[in-house]
């Protein structure tokens, strides 16, 4: 979990590893954006029914789904609007096709925010990754996050040497 989940913002399902068996099972949750409309808790966990932005493969009829807290990866709030495409803006993808599949955590990957509405595009590591849709916010790729794709992070690097800098790749907000 990153950040704090409360009613209403907006996250991204990050791992299943503490979530209900039956929502486990679906790995196609993973990657996927939506936001918190309720906290629910029980006993010392607390779980968030979350509705989704897209439909989960599989299940055509559910938009809510409900996740335990520390499942989720939380978007920061709100800001002024950044850049939509530009030098250095890059939003996530998880691995299309992975070799095995990884329930903890699925590594994340830049892709040019000028892509990121393609449902397969390469990402900078040369990976074939499906971004991360959103209709209300971007995604931006942090090379700092411990699970970032090193591969990307060095390509950024190599792109736009004057991110190396600033270490990140998505556009400073002004506090």
């Amino acid at each position: 979990m990153t950040g704090r989940v409360s009613v209403g913002c907006s996250v991204i399902v990050d791992t299943l590893l503490h979530s209900h068996a039956s929502t486990r099972a679906i790995h196609d949750l993973i990657g996927k954006p939506g936001y918190v409309v309720r906290l629910i808790p029980r006993g010392s966990s607390t779980y968030a029914l979350t509705e989704m932005f897209d439909l989960v493969r599989g299940y055509p009829e559910q938009r809510k789904w409900s996740f335990h807290v520390d499942d989720l990866y939380v978007v920061t709030g709100p800001g002024p609007a950044p850049p939509a495409h530009g030098p250095g803006v890059y939003t996530v993808g998880f691995e299309a096709y992975p070799a095995e599949f990884r329930v903890m955590r699925g590594t994340r990957h830049a892709v040019p925010a000028s892509r990121g509405r393609q449902p397969l595009t390469e990402s900078v590591c040369g990976l074939i990754v499906r971004p991360v849709h959103s209709p209300t916010w971007a995604v931006y790729f942090d090379p700092a996050a411990r699970i970032s794709c090193p591969g990307c992070a060095e390509g950024l690097v190599t792109r736009h040497p004057d991110l190396a800098v600033g270490g990140a790749a998505s556009p400073r907000r002004s506090s």
